[in-house]
């Protein structure tokens, strides 16, 4: 499985609910032909990298039944392994110049965020969301 960035993973979910519905308009009676596991493993996928309750919803499925089937491919998927710890990166700027303001998060994970910056209000929103984004 590859992973995607939750970025990626959103346009993948539009592009996903689309072949969803194209399926869905193809099948000759509501309820005759099962889902193809194809879109199966694209909605399993998409799981394990966005929130199991969005994914469902956008793809018109029941959580329950999703939640399953993300457990069945657990044993051979990359999360089920033991998540890495990410390395500390440190990023400076050239020239040092006192901090306004500093900002650190936690994530229930272990992982920090710390962020000093210079600006009066800059734009953090973007970036804290990305990076309290569970997996």
């Amino acid at each position: 499985m590859t992973l995607l960035s939750p970025a990626q993973a959103e346009a993948h979910l539009r592009h996903v609910a689309q072949q969803f519905a194209q399926w869905r308009q193809s099948r000759s009676t509501p309820r005759g032909y099962r889902i193809p596991e194809p879109l199966w493993a694209e909605a399993v996928t998409l799981a394990h990298v966005l929130p199991l309750t969005r994914v469902a919803q956008q793809l018109g499925l029941k959580p329950h039944t999703l939640k399953r089937r993300r457990g069945n491919k657990a044993g051979t998927t990359a999360p089920s392994l033991p998540p890495r710890r990410s390395p500390f990166v440190e990023v400076t700027a050239d020239a040092w110049r006192p901090a306004t303001a500093e900002v650190e998060v936690h994530r229930p994970d272990g992982i920090r965020l710390r962020i000093a910056y210079h600006e009066a209000a800059p734009p953090l929103a973007p970036l804290l969301q990305t990076f309290l984004e569970t997996r």
